[in-house]
C-alpha cells in the first residue's frame, strides 16, 4: 500500500516535469528597441519595481478611462514575469501618467495615428542630463465624430499602443500590423 501511496503521490510531480519543455526562460526575439537613439545620444527607461503600479489618471471623455484600463489589462498580459503594472488613479496630483483629449505639442512627441483618431505621448525627456520627469502626457483626439463606431475602436487601438510608449518602449515599429 504504500508504494501505490508514493507512486500516486509522484504522478503530478511526473506531469509537471513532462509538460516543461525547457528548463530555463523562454526564447523571444527582441521586436521593439526599448531605447530612444538620438545622434550620437541613447536614451532607456524601464519603470522600476518600487513605482509599480504605474497611477494613471484618464479624462472622462469617449470612454477613454474603459480603454485606458483594457490597454493596462492587455499590456500585463504581455510580460511573462509582471516586470509592469499599473492602475487607474482619481487624482490626476498623484499620476505619473495623464491622459487627455486635447493636446498642446511638447518638445518630445511620440507619435501614432490611425484613419479615424490620433494619440500623442509627450515625454519631460532633458537630453542634457537624460532625466525623465513625471507625469507623462497622453493625448488622444478623434479626427472625426467621436461617436461613431469607427472612431470609438480607434481609442481603443491608440490608447494600446499609447500606454506602450508610457510603460517605456518608445521607438514605432517598422510593421504597420503591430500595436508599436
Amino acid at each position: 500500500m504504500n508504494r501505490r501511496i508514493a507512486a500516486l503521490a509522484l504522478a503530478p510531480l511526473a506531469a509537471v516535469l513532462l509538460s516543461c519543455g525547457e528548463i530555463g526562460a523562454p526564447t523571444r526575439a527582441d521586436i521593439y528597441e526599448w531605447r530612444i537613439i538620438e545622434t550620437p545620444d541613447t536614451f532607456a527607461f524601464h519603470w522600476p519595481r518600487e513605482s509599480l503600479p504605474i497611477r494613471i489618471w484618464v479624462q472622462d471623455i469617449y470612454e477613454l478611462p474603459q480603454h485606458t484600463q483594457a490597454a493596462i489589462e492587455g499590456w500585463k498580459e504581455g510580460f511573462l514575469y509582471r516586470e509592469w503594472d499599473a492602475e487607474l488613479v482619481s487624482d490626476s496630483a498623484t499620476a505619473d501618467v495623464i491622459v487627455l483629449s486635447d493636446f498642446p505639442l511638447g518638445p518630445t512627441i511620440l507619435l501614432a495615428s490611425v484613419t479615424e483618431c490620433e494619440g500623442y505621448t509627450d515625454l519631460a525627456l532633458d537630453t542634457d542630463t537624460g532625466v525623465l520627469t513625471l507625469p507623462i502626457r497622453i493625448y488622444v483626439v478623434p479626427r472625426f465624430d467621436p461617436d461613431l463606431p469607427a472612431t470609438r475602436a480607434c481609442f481603443g487601438i491608440v490608447m494600446y499602443h499609447e500606454i506602450g510608449h508610457a510603460l517605456g518602449i518608445f521607438p514605432h515599429s517598422p510593421n504597420p500590423a503591430e500595436i508599436m
